[in-house]
């Protein structure tokens, strides 16, 4: 059977049960194992393996009529105890619970009668556990007290013992009778401790947090959770930490922190994904579901998440579960607006709650029953409910938000027009809501608390440390090892910093020889990309060269062969040709201009300022648009590189050839300065210009700035929509 069960509360996130070892056989062995043997150890192995994983019923129920066989030849009556107890966990599983208990009855009513003392202990472990389940809780507490007086004496019971013990409590707490759950949780955690218990002794302080969550004690409740947390990664124990991460999340809740209650909670969901526990994964939901539907961002995503769990809980038949989940969605639909829906859930609430009659589901019942009311505007019937809850509280069940419930019945008073009362119940509920704010203020002093008492500790560990290093020096004092010793210590000590001190160095030149590397790859990339763009723009030199000595040699003199043949040809036929030929003409005469531009300047007869000067006034412009060139007078033109000028004429070739094309401008200017050897160059137009933000480089504006580049020059560029482009170049000759 599994090590320990675990009973889910939804919103309490409590853990009570079993583990399972972490190397578990196969099924296909084991059923191997049991067609071979055909005996009880082999037939009960493969019915452990089906309990715990909870997936095939039907097979588990198969294996238990073999032990039935069994028990029939061999009349052997703890064979068939071993019978029911499969046959009712096979039935559980299915959720019939009915037939379920009718089976453990039969087999603690057949233990007793052959005196089967540890047979009557894990039977009634079973049956309290399905009992607290259920909701049966007394039931519970029957069963429980009946397996402890049975095994307390027998140390092979020692785990069903405190298995008992915990789940005891947890009746408790289930029942909202959270004082005597303490005590009992309690207890059980001093037995599990005296036992050395570990796993159990995780679930009782899972427990503890949350019973005082509960109370409201937010340092006990913390530390509980930290201190099994910490315990299940020692042990590796992910399936603990699941629930533990559910039961911090509702604390978040309780204190009214649902966002950071959602990372805690999701986290449980997905361990107890990774379990496969249709019990455990319909709680988890639930959790998260309820937490989800407090924000009203997740509002819809945290219904989902309910509607999710609700078929998975039916399917286990845990209806105390499925209270909370119908109580979430009551109000959760209420919230939203949607009271077809949350009445609708109430109705279910109704019936379960009623068939159930626990103190728990008749306050999640009065609980979602006034909110309903409320919401419909059903006052005086909604003060009847929260009068139910606030008489609950007085009679001692816990709450930890039981301050909104004061609340709540005030506002029903107000909106009835009794003044009196609504102002008599809102000042309890704010005298409860300042000692719940109480509670979290104390959270950062509890912590730092926690913090000095492990300080000073640790000073005390300190203190008694030195004391014996003192008394241990004062003897050596009488010993002439003592020198020895000494001077060894020393020269290891000198040696060790020495070989440290070298190392530093080492590591220093490594360090200094990698910048040093870094450099030179740094100079190498630079001169490699200078050394790419100055053959990029050779080459690109070299092919305009090309295309301007075809343009001039070849296109333009078959353009004019091409209109001598036709001028004579339209003498001899007498045909009017005049505009053909003036457009020949024409074409022929663009042809030489742009043969002429694209021919490299001959600087070694002209400056920079005399060739963009006759470029400018050479230029084929369209109607209506027209260009001025400016330069610096009294300058020697000719100190300027011809490198610098070539690339210079070629940048303001490229500017002006843009503006002309794009711009649609009225006016060109191009202005050309020295001053101080600081060569400036300026091409504006005032065309429509262009977003500088979304327009991306073109081939033109590429090229002049690999241009300048080749020269050390400095590109700025001005643009917006309507306001012209304003192009400034910059370079120290």
């Amino acid at each position: 059977m599994k090590r320990y069960r675990w009973l889910l509360g939804c919103c309490l996130f409590l853990s009570i049960g079993m583990l399972w070892a972490a190397d578990e056989p196969d099924l296909r062995m084991l059923q191997q194992k049991a067609a071979q043997s055909r005996d009880m150890e082999g037939y009960v192995g493969v019915c452990k393996y089906l309990y715990q994983t909870e997936e095939n019923p039907e097979l588990l129920l198969l294996y238990a009529d073999s032990i039935h066989q069994l028990a029939t030849k061999s009349k052997k009556p703890e064979q068939l105890v071993e019978y029911y107890i499969w046959a009712s966990e096979g039935n559980f599983i299915k959720g019939d619970f009915q037939q379920g208990y009718a089976l453990k009855r039969k087999a603690i009513a057949l233990a007793e009668k052959a005196g089967l003392k540890f047979a009557i202990s894990q039977s009634c472990c079973d049956m309290g556990y399905y009992c607290n389940v259920d909701a049966r809780y007394d039931s519970a507490r029957y069963y429980f007290r009946k397996g402890l007086e049975a095994g307390e004496d027998l140390s092979e019971a020692g785990e069903a013992c405190r298995t008992m013990l915990t789940n005891y409590a947890s009746s408790f707490l289930f029942e909202g009778k959270t004082d005597s759950a303490l005590v009992y949780t309690i207890r059980a955690s001093e037995r599990s401790a005296a036992d050395k218990d570990t796993a159990m002794l995780i679930e009782n302080l899972n427990q503890l947090g949350t019973i005082y969550r509960r109370k409201k004690d937010l340092e006990n409740c913390i530390a509980n959770f930290e201190q099994a947390l910490h315990l299940c990664e020692l042990r590796g124990n992910h399936n603990a930490v699941a629930f533990i991460y559910g039961n911090i999340a509702t604390a978040y809740c309780d204190w009214n922190r649902p966002g950071d209650a959602i990372p805690f909670s999701e986290k449980a969901v997905e361990y107890a994904l990774k379990t496969g526990n249709k019990r455990r994964i319909g709680t988890c939901y639930v959790n998260l579901g309820a937490i989800q539907t407090r924000l009203v961002q997740m509002r819809a995503e945290g219904i989902a998440t309910l509607l999710k769990a609700i078929p998975i809980l039916e399917e286990v038949n845990d209806r105390r579960l499925l209270c909370d989940a119908y109580n979430y969605l009551v109000n959760a639909y209420r919230m939203d607006g949607n009271l077809n829906q949350a009445m609708y859930y109430l109705q279910k609430l109704d019936k379960l709650a009623h068939e159930m009659q626990t103190d728990a589901e008749r306050f999640r019942y009065y609980q979602a029953k006034a909110g309903l009311l409320q919401e419909s505007k059903k006052y005086t019937e909604a003060i009847i409910y929260y009068r139910r809850i606030i008489d609950m509280l007085r009679s001692g069940y816990k709450d930890a938000r039981d301050y909104e419930h004061y609340k709540r019945l005030a506002e029903c008073y107000l909106a009835v027009n009794n003044s009196s009362q609504a102002y008599e119940y809102l000042t309890q509920a704010y005298a409860l809501r300042d000692s719940a704010f109480h509670t979290e203020q104390t959270e950062q002093l509890s912590e730092y608390s926690v913090k000095y008492q492990t300080k000073e500790k640790e000073l005390e560990i300190v203190t008694l440390r030195q004391e014996q290093l003192e008394q241990e020096t004062y003897m050596l004092r009488h010993r002439i090892i003592v020198g020895s010793v000494i001077s060894l210590l020393g020269i290891l000590l000198l040696g060790s910093l020495y070989a440290r001190q070298r190392q530093r160095a080492r590591i220093a030149v490594l360090a200094n020889a990698a910048n040093e590397k870094e450099r030179e790859f740094l100079e190498l990339q630079k001169e490699t990309e200078q050394r790419l763009t100055r053959k990029y723009i050779d080459g690109l030199e070299s092919e305009r060269e090309r295309m301007a000595t075809e343009l001039h040699d070849d296109v333009c003199n078959s353009l004019l062969a091409l209109e001598m043949n036709i001028r004579t040809i339209s003498g001899e036929e007498s045909s009017d040709l005049s505009e053909q030929l003036g457009l020949l003409s024409n074409t022929r005469e663009r042809l030489r201009t742009l043969s002429h531009e694209l021919m490299p300047p001959a600087f070694q007869y002209a400056t920079l300022d005399e060739m963009l000067g006759d470029y400018v006034l050479h230029l084929a412009l369209p109607e209506g648009m027209y260009a001025e060139y400016h330069s610096t007078e009294n300058v020697d033109w000719n100190i300027i590189p011809k490198a610098v000028g070539f690339e210079c004429y070629r940048i303001v070739q490229e500017a002006v050839s843009n503006a002309v094309k794009y711009a649609s401008s009225a006016r060109i200017q191009v202005k050309l300065a020295l001053e101080n050897k600081n060569l400036s160059i300026l091409v504006t137009d005032d065309g429509k210009g262009f977003d500088m933000s979304k327009k991306t480089k073109g081939i033109g504006l590429h090229t002049i700035w690999q241009r300048a580049e080749t020269i050390g020059a400095k590109v700025e560029l001005i643009s917006a929509p309507g306001e012209g482009t304003r192009l400034r170049v910059n370079v120290i000759i």
